[in-house]
């Protein structure tokens, strides 16, 4: 790919990948649901264990949907997958601000924006970027990636003031407009798929990969799926339950939800900066730094009951760890597994990520409805998202591409050599 990878035209594919993912389905569902949640408690009478099993079933359709799309990505290509979903996603959004008080309907509305909106996925946007860049890879994911940062710090901000102005309807008809007139053309104009190249890099990388099956035969493959599972726990915790749960120690609406934006925006700054440091230190390390660090450091000062400042400062940390944790998927699957089973193998760590946090939305909500609070769920959250670091520290050097792709990268003749950079 010596004509192609690491080229500026790479870099229109990042724009586009960044926008893309600032309005994609997470936004519409993820990052909108503590902002919204006292909005419809007061206007249909639903509890927060209720409205969030939402969530769980947001984070199903992605645990089963990922994989699935992963799959027909490999295959079909990108573009083919990705400009259907998102026109349908955005009348899905649309279609939200028509909710009524049956729950069923706001239950269907997730499952909609989820469903039809699987091919916004960071999958999709990760694997145009892997055949784009090589050496720069882990900057480029971080900066495409943070996209879903931008999103996430403006999402609920300017749903929260939609909401009080023109109540929450507003917010959800003006989101499915900037999908449809934004998102979708830049999607149409800017994004190249570049499956292979050409010279000694095409013959470097051709034939590096293992197949899923092959990757599921080795034990980097079940370590890295554990890890991501017990982070996106850890994750989705916070991020369904923090707005409500500041709420619940005095802080008014607004702050509540500019605690959340602040996190969005630590989001962005941890994306770049995994990306840049991957790209120089073993990203397995990477990782767990940011896990022990970022998002067990935000947590742990939550269950001591952070407010004010210190709310602030919670949020950025798991911001922060939020932010890596999406690029570092797409980068360690890429350098571990390889270019051709990209997909597929990446939507199974992605369902993962999925599976976990699809059990802790709703398990936050039923622990606050029992006890009242969320303490003793933080701690527990905390020792998961610990071991988690554990395990994708303890992953083997990367495989040699070049090693790889000459012995056909299998596992029954695993004589590729390994490499820390």
């Amino acid at each position: 790919m010596s004509t192609e990878v690491d080229s500026p035209r790479g870099w229109w594919n990042v724009l586009a990948a960044f926008v893309g993912l600032g309005l994609s389905y997470a936004m519409f569902t993820v990052f909108m649901f503590g902002t919204l949640v006292k909005p419809l408690q007061a206007e249909f009478g639903w509890s927060r264990a209720e409205m969030s099993f939402a969530l769980t079933i947001t984070n199903i359709t992605v645990v089963f949907g990922s994989p699935a799309l992963g799959f027909l990505v490999d295959r079909i290509g990108v573009k083919q997958l990705l400009l259907p979903s998102i026109a349908m996603m955005g009348l899905a959004v649309a279609a939200m601000s028509l909710l009524q008080g049956n729950i069923w309907y706001f239950y269907l509305g997730f499952f909609a924006i989820t469903f039809l909106g699987l091919g916004t996925l960071p999958l999709s946007y990760s694997r145009v970027l892997i055949g784009w860049f090589d050496r720069r890879r882990g900057l480029a994911l971080g900066v495409a990636l943070s996209g879903f940062g931008a999103g996430g710090a403006l999402v609920p901000e300017v749903a929260a003031t939609m909401t009080e102005l023109y109540g929450w309807r507003s917010a959800y008809q003006l989101f499915a407009a900037l999908v449809l007139l934004v998102s979708l053309p830049l999607a149409a104009v800017l994004l190249k798929e570049v499956r292979t190249g050409a010279g000694a890099d095409h013959q470097r990388n051709e034939g590096f990969g293992l197949s899923g099956a092959d990757a599921a035969r080795t034990t980097n493959y079940w370590l890295v799926l554990a890890s991501f599972f017990l982070v996106g726990i850890g994750i989705t915790s916070i991020l369904s339950h923090m707005v409500p749960m500041l709420m619940d120690r005095g802080m008014s609406f607004t702050a509540a939800a500019r605690a959340m934006s602040t996190l969005a925006i630590a989001l962005i700054a941890g994306r770049v900066i995994a990306g840049y440091l991957m790209d120089h230190f073993f990203a397995p390390y990477v990782t767990a730094a940011f896990i022990v660090f970022g998002l067990a450091g935000g947590i742990v000062l939550l269950a001591l009951g952070a407010v004010g400042p210190g709310a602030y400062i919670a949020a950025a940390l798991v911001g922060l760890a939020t932010g890596s944790e999406i690029s570092e998927i797409a980068y360690i699957v890429g350098r571990y597994f390889g270019q051709k089973a990209f997909g597929l193998i990446y939507g199974t760590m992605f369902g993962a990520f999925q599976l976990g946090s699809a059990i802790a939305a709703p398990a936050m909500g039923y622990y606050h409805d029992t006890n009242g609070d969320y303490v003793g769920a933080l701690w527990a959250i905390t020792a998961l998202v610990l071991l988690g670091a554990g395990l994708i520290a303890a992953l083997s050097p990367y495989p040699d591409e070049t090693t790889g792709a000459k012995e056909g990268h299998t596992v029954a003749n695993p004589t590729f050599t390994h490499k820390t950079k």
